[in-house]
């Protein structure tokens, strides 16, 4: 049964890798017009032409070399888990199988967007966000479960390569997705362009505090060490800051701003709260660790003492 489970997940890690490369490639050809799959439109020509108040500027999706680029280095270290049988069961089955999920979304969110069919994309975007939180998930399971068996240096490569950058992905997506749900409003069941563009500024507002509560209190112990939501919101928002300062209705642009600050108050809040749990770790580890040292010299004292001491000898009446 192990070793079908094996076969299983090696089988899902190669098709992670394939199926990535795939996507790189289409992403490619989507942006710059190669005509793959009869798609004849960059992303960037239809953002521009679907623009909405919340459309961030040309610069921002150069965020998307960086997701790219981070998701290959951990895709290869993923696949030295094939061969590396001791490695424990950290990145399960389904943190791959969401994983391909979510690449399938991306590939056809690309696709639909190159041949203008722009409702369905909508759905694709929220579809691709849903399957990279949900390997997030996974990874933080199976870093629970495997925590007393995993070596020092996979945790901390999981910790900062896949972790930290699926949820670069994950927060561009969120972005990406919202931006198309308001778009969807607009531009197909006519909602007003600042009241389409206000509610999905205010989903985002409400998830984002959701998070940050969450992430102190009942699930402090699995993220603890992912930052890099917050540099991708406060990327994100200045984008959409600088493009549409004097475009937007007054209620957004507020909404916008707010976001901003929020999104860079709570980055140094969180920063302030990983500095001042490592530093009590470091704290707690270095008492225990005086203490063990401290026992050693009673220890020895206790066994020089029964060593010393004569023994009595016992008398029968």
């Amino acid at each position: 049964m192990a070793s079908c489970y094996r076969v299983m997940k090696a089988v899902c890690i190669v098709l992670n890798l394939i199926m990535y490369t795939l996507l790189l490639v289409m992403n490619y050809a989507a942006n710059n017009r190669s005509g793959i799959l009869l798609g004849n439109r960059s992303i960037r020509e239809m953002t521009r032409k679907y623009s909405i108040e919340f459309s961030p500027a040309p610069f921002a999706f150069e965020i998307w070399k960086l997701v790219n680029a981070w998701t290959s280095v951990w895709i290869l270290y993923s696949a030295t888990h094939i061969f590396r049988t001791s490695v424990p069961d950290v990145l399960p089955a389904f943190f791959f199988v969401s994983f391909i999920l979510a690449t399938i979304a991306n590939i056809a969110w690309t696709q639909f967007m190159s041949w203008e069919i722009i409702p369905p994309t909508t759905g694709f975007a929220f579809a691709m966000m849903i399957f990279l939180y949900a390997a997030l998930l996974c990874s933080y399971a199976g870093l629970h479960k495997q925590r007393y068996h995993i070596r020092k240096l996979d945790f901390w490569i999981i910790q900062l390569l896949v972790n930290n950058g699926i949820a670069v992905y994950a927060t561009w997506a969120t972005i990406t997705a919202f931006q198309h749900f308001a778009l969807s409003m607009i531009y197909f069941h006519g909602v007003n362009r600042e009241l389409a563009v206000t509610i999905a500024l205010g989903v985002i507002a409400v998830a984002m505090i959701i998070w940050f509560i969450l992430e102190n209190t009942l699930w402090k112990q699995h993220l603890l060490y992912t930052v890099t939501i917050y540099p991708v919101l406060i990327w994100a928002f200045t984008a959409s800051v600088i493009l549409n300062l004097k475009h937007v209705s007054h209620i957004n642009t507020v909404i916008m701003q707010a976001l901003l600050t929020m999104s860079g108050t709570f980055f140094i809040g969180k920063i302030c709260h990983l500095t001042w749990n490592v530093v009590q770790m470091r704290k707690h580890t270095r008492s225990s660790d005086d203490i063990e040292m401290s026992e050693i010299p009673r220890a020895q004292t206790r066994k020089d003492k029964q060593k010393h001491t004569p023994k009595r000898e016992s008398h029968n009446s």
